[in-house]
């Protein structure tokens, strides 16, 4: 985990680091709002699988559970009938991005 204020933990990563996270959670989340205005559910879950990934490796099991929980819910549903997160999915990501900055 990177040494941030509001993500402290036991590991040191550079600026660098963090700016790499920043851009790939970005990529993710244009990827993950594609798949969804694409109604493509293969994509969308294996979008969701490594931002779930990436979340997991910088402490942020939060954001990873509701990645994981989008999963499960898109395993029964169709992607029209999980709107509600997926949208919740995209505001906790975008305050989280910002937070890394």
């Amino acid at each position: 985990m990177c040494p941030h204020p509001t993500h402290p933990g036991p590991f040191a990563c550079s600026e660098e680091v963090r700016k790499i996270f920043v851009s790939s959670c970005e990529a993710d989340l244009r990827a993950i709002l594609s798949a969804w205005r694409a109604q493509n559910k293969n994509e969308l879950l294996t979008r969701l699988h490594a931002l779930k990934g990436a979340l997991i490796v910088f402490g942020e099991g939060q954001a990873a559970a509701l990645c994981e929980r989008l999963e499960e819910d898109l395993r029964g549903h169709a992607v029209a009938a999980c709107e509600g997160a997926l949208r919740q999915l995209d505001r906790a990501m975008r305050r989280l991005i910002d937070s890394y900055r």
